[in-house]
């Protein structure tokens, strides 16, 4: 409570030079888009904190048919990195930069959804990551609950996943296994659910 308190009293309005510099080396953005960006975000956030309420509403607009309480709680824990409670400038630019990007593609999709459900960032996915990952695939492709059933089931999926990308056998997933796009081409028992949910976020 006192660091969520503490953030919202010191939240500024403004950037400081610090601030813009290290946006800029993780962005690759100049000056001048970071403070036009900046100000888009106090337009719509004028305390400068996205609250979680907020988020979920957010998310809930570009899936208004889907359920994304389980993708949002993921989404949110990995943006909130000094877990206050809230989102602030810094963090919500952490990973809004890529998807705003002309140039995001599969490769920068899947090492995010890595990144997402990596929860201790160690660099693996163990298997009771990958459960969340797939219900939350599901949740946002739309897929009943009613389907989730036999290969479709999510620890079928986990097994499926672990033959098909653990090629070292070390019953963890790397984030070099789990992004190799030639792994996900054509694959109709995931595969074709997770395009799904990124083809909706181009």
């Amino acid at each position: 409570m006192g660091s969520r308190k503490s953030k919202i009293i010191t939240q500024s309005s403004e950037l400081t030079a610090k601030q813009i510099a290290e946006i800029s080396r993780q962005t690759n953005l100049i000056n001048t888009e970071i403070l036009r960006r900046h100000s888009a975000f106090l337009e719509q956030y004028p305390n400068g904190l996205i609250t979680r309420k907020q988020f979920y509403e957010n998310l809930d607009e570009i899936w208004p048919e889907s359920r994304i309480d389980k993708f949002a709680s993921y989404l949110f824990a990995f943006l909130d990195q000094d877990q206050s409670g809230t989102i602030d400038f810094e963090e919500f630019m952490h990973i809004t930069h890529k998807l705003n990007s002309n140039n995001i593609n599969e490769h920068i999709f899947l090492e995010l959804l890595f990144d997402v459900f990596d929860r201790n960032h160690d660099g693996y996915l163990e298997k009771g990551d990958l459960k969340p990952l797939i219900e939350s695939i599901y949740d946002l492709s739309g897929l009943p609950e009613d389907e989730r059933h036999g290969a479709y089931a999510t620890h079928a999926q986990v097994k499926y996943l672990f033959k098909k990308l653990d090629k070292n056998r070390d019953k963890r997933l790397s984030k070099q296994e789990f992004i190799d796009q030639v792994n996900w081409m054509n694959d109709e028992r995931i595969g074709r659910f997770l395009f799904s949910y990124y083809e909706m976020n181009e």
